[in-house]
């Protein structure tokens, strides 16, 4: 089972200031999170029995119980689905009230199978996870509506959650041809169908929740995979992929700086006139005795977790070699990531997204290292030095500089 990283276990918390963080105390009516999300229509429509609605489509798989597992669909309470609901390119554009407007207003419903089990109810929430387009679902409500926010470290929010039973799907799911094909294929693995269907333009998010759901992969290697250790798994095994198409292209000539800001983040990515090398220096603004977090690897991906920076590692790394395979080149990259106050957890998506925007906009180009980083200083709200005394990547360039 994947632990989670330093960064992830000691500041990806919510704390606030209405319940104090303790679900018994939090209501709909009193959570600020929930403010200007719920109206009396949708307060009703998760008091009854039945939840009915469509599904952007969303499936949640849990991790805390493996190999017992929480899964379900999450279904919008608006009339329809908003097509930005699983968009995580579009909200990057959003205020944090706009999405949280929009994510809040999903009800996931909860039942607990093995990661192995195959029945009526799985195969239903299964079918809603390969559609392509939202499918209206009903599911019954078997328990009481907890209406504590699903934030996590990972994995996007979500709104309120109950235990229910039967899961129907009441409106026609659509399956792109290949995904069809893949998964009712026993034989190709999960990695293998994985970058075929990558190369059919289908996006990571899709991929992670037919890859959580258990879709894909060779018959008797399927099964349930926890929402959270799913995008990490995608963002790896995608990321191996370019980086084999990296090695291969020449290096480029000189340092590179690319910013991006948004949503209480910010990303300033240098790339360096290297073979391939990579590290992320993640810089808590709420603990910067603590911070910043650091992982790097140097020539090759690496085959250890990195335990210190976790799945932002994976998603900044995606974004990195994507970016340089597209553009037919290859580099090293160190990654400045900084948390502001004000942030709340929004998952990892955030981390792709930021560097991912950052990778598009106009590089600011230097001839060596020190003057990258001296254009890189004043963007940053924890000095400098702190970073380059967390950093493994730093401080061998500054090496090789000295032979």
């Amino acid at each position: 089972m994947e632990a989670f990283a330093a960064s992830e276990r000691r500041i990806e918390t919510t704390v606030c200031h209405v319940c104090g963080g303790f679900a018994r105390f939090c209501k709909i009516t009193t959570c600020p999170f929930y403010k200007q999300v719920w109206t009396e229509r949708m307060l009703a429509k998760v008091g009854g029995k039945v939840v009915y609605g469509p599904s952007p489509p969303t499936v949640i798989v849990g991790e805390k119980g493996y190999p017992r597992l929480r899964v379900g669909p999450a279904v919008s309470l608006h009339e329809q689905a908003e097509p930005t609901l699983e968009d995580a390119g579009k909200w990057l554009e959003m205020s944090l009230d706009e999405l949280l407007k929009l994510r809040l207003s999903l009800f996931y419903g909860t039942t607990v199978r093995h990661v192995k089990q195959r029945d009526r109810t799985l195969e239903a929430v299964r079918e809603s996870a390969v559609s392509a387009k939202p499918v209206d679902v009903e599911v019954v409500v078997e328990g009481r509506t907890v209406s504590t926010p699903g934030f996590g470290v990972r994995r996007a929010p979500y709104g309120p959650s109950a235990k229910i039973g039967e899961v129907k799907l009441v409106g026609n799911v659509s399956v792109p041809r290949k995904v069809d094909s893949l998964v009712n294929d026993p034989y190709v693995s999960a990695a293998e169908a994985l970058h075929t269907l990558y190369s059919e333009n289908i996006n990571e998010y899709y991929l992670t929740r037919v890859f959580s759901a258990g879709l894909l992969g060779r018959t008797a290697e399927r099964k349930l995979v926890p929402t959270e250790w799913s995008i990490t798994a995608v963002d790896d095994i995608l990321s191996k992929k370019f980086f084999n198409m990296v090695r291969r292209n020449n290096v480029i000539s000189e340092y590179r700086v690319h910013s991006h800001q948004a949503l209480e983040n910010a990303a300033h990515i240098i790339l360096t006139p290297t073979p391939w090398m990579y590290e992320l220096l993640e810089g808590w603004l709420r603990n910067i005795q603590k911070s910043p977090y650091a992982d790097h690897e140097y020539l090759q991906p690496r085959k250890t977790y990195a335990e210190n920076t976790g799945g932002a590692y994976y998603a900044v790394r995606l974004s990195v070699l994507r970016h340089l395979s597209s553009r037919k080149e290859q580099a090293g990259a160190i990654v400045f990531f900084e948390v502001y106050p004000g942030w709340i957890p929004l998952g990892v998506w955030r981390f792709r997204e930021i560097a991912k925007k950052a990778l598009e906009k106009k590089a600011d180009k230097h001839a060596t290292l020190d003057e990258a980083l001296e254009s890189v200083a004043p963007r940053l709200r924890i000095h400098i030095s702190k970073y380059i005394a967390h950093s493994s990547l730093i401080k061998h360039l500054k090496a090789q500089q000295q032979l």
